[in-house]
């Protein structure tokens, strides 16, 4: 069963701005994370393992690295889930 972007994305908003400390409605998705918002390098990397566990991905790190920002993670799901 594919992924439904809608879900996908309602999702990881959620989490990212748990991580930013915003509501999921205020979070930009083109915003990077670290540079824009201020997420610490831990909670990015925390923000990726919830990825990988949730979605069953296994993201390596040059792919990790790449992920600046929650658009760029609801895109990397989307490729990338089964």
């Amino acid at each position: 069963m594919a992924l439904a972007r809608e879900q996908v994305e309602k999702e990881l908003r959620e989490a990212a701005a748990e991580f930013v400390g915003i509501e999921p409605n205020e979070l930009d998705l083109s915003k990077k994370l670290r540079l824009e918002y201020g997420v610490s390098s831990i909670d990015a990397a925390e923000l990726i393992m919830l990825i990988e566990d949730k979605y069953k991905l296994k993201i390596p790190l040059e792919e990790a690295k790449k992920i600046l920002s929650a658009g760029d993670a609801i895109e990397y799901v989307m490729k990338n889930a089964k």
